[in-house]
């Protein structure tokens, strides 16, 4: 499937990010968007000495090292200039002063909906029709809304658990009692489930959501949702996922939480992945650690699609956050005529938070 989508302004590039990241309301922070394809980066802006040498750090790695690129686009969000531009001009004296460095521009300063371009000097605000072309374009590709913060992403996360507390008891039982070949069979139960979910739509009953947070925790019954789960049926799972976090009562809810996250982070979708790797308490599932590795090293998707098709997927992810990309592959994408720009569609890794 093609999710490039072609930019031809700076008002349509500043319209696009709030879809790329799940919310509108981006406040001291630095997005980064790999032109012609590569991982797109949201972080916060840095606030001291120690703060700006990490953030160049990180970013470095990024676009220098793990995924070279032809040009990357910067955009500064926030209302204290000076720290803005003086982000922005670190980053991008970082970036081309090295011999893999990629082309950088637009370098854009954006308060609410006026705009300074760092570069050329000019500035303008958003047309709001721009921002109302492109939430229709997403809305063709069947994409929701971004919601207005990040803290709403994290609400959304919240929901009432008691319906389904009620029969957890006494699924939680029943698995206790079962042997392995009944317990086989509950594994299957929940990947018929699953898969009756990607042509139904139709949530659990809070019978069966006590039935799937039970066996959830079976780790052949993880690895059977794990499996199913690629970037072409990503945001189905991401629904079923999402609804089994809000109505899971705290002590069940790390499991759902971790496949939300990988569901997410499959689909593109950075900030939501981080939101539920958030909700996950200290003693973090595995899962849930191999998922924030990939997106600190900004890992692609692809990857971990490769990997799940490998006999030890939680080996070879650890490898491929390791292992930086053939910079002869850098500048394999060109640029689609002037002043317009692929930039990757919703299924784009977003790392950072």
């Amino acid at each position: 499937m093609n999710n490039t989508l072609k930019i031809r302004s700076h008002d349509e590039l500043i319209a696009y990010v709030p879809h790329l990241l799940g919310f509108q309301k981006i406040e001291s922070s630095m997005v980064c968007l790999a032109l012609g394809g590569g991982p797109t980066s949201r972080v916060d802006l840095p606030d001291s000495p120690e703060a700006m040498g990490i953030f160049l750090d990180q970013m470095s790695d990024v676009y220098l090292h793990r995924h070279p690129t032809r040009r990357v686009a910067l955009i500064a969000f926030g209302e204290d200039g000076r720290s803005c531009i003086e982000a922005l001009s670190a980053l991008r004296e970082t970036l081309v002063n090295h011999d893999r460095g990629p082309d950088v521009g637009p370098m854009l300063w954006v308060n609410g909906e006026e705009w300074f371009d760092v570069l050329t000097g000019t500035s303008g605000s958003v047309n709001p029709s721009t921002r109302d072309r492109m939430a229709a374009e997403f809305a063709l590709m069947g994409r929701a809304m971004p919601v207005a913060t990040r803290a709403d992403l994290a609400a959304g996360m919240q929901g009432d658990p008691t319906a389904v507390a009620e029969h957890l008891p006494a699924a939680e039982a029943r698995v206790l009692d079962m042997d392995a070949g009944t317990l086989q069979a509950e594994v299957g139960w929940l990947g018929a489930r699953l898969d009756q979910f990607q042509s139904d739509r139709e949530y659990l009953s809070d019978v069966d959501a006590a039935r799937a947070l039970a066996v959830i925790h079976d780790s052949g019954a993880r690895n059977a949702a794990e499996i199913r789960m690629t970037r072409e049926n990503a945001p189905v799972y991401s629904e079923f996922w999402h609804d089994l976090v809000r109505r899971a009562p705290n002590e069940v809810r790390d499991t759902p939480a971790a496949m939300l996250a990988l569901s997410s982070y499959l689909e593109g979708k950075g900030a939501q992945a981080w939101v539920a790797l958030d909700q996950i308490s200290e003693a973090r599932p595995p899962l849930a650690d191999l998922v924030a590795t990939a997106l600190e090293q900004a890992i692609d998707p692809r990857e971990w699609e490769r990997a799940l098709q490998q006999p030890a997927p939680g080996a070879l992810m650890q490898q491929a956050a390791l292992r930086d990309t053939n910079p002869s592959e850098r500048r394999s994408h060109d640029q689609d005529g002037r002043n317009t720009y692929g930039v990757d569609g919703p299924e784009s890794s977003a790392p950072g938070r």
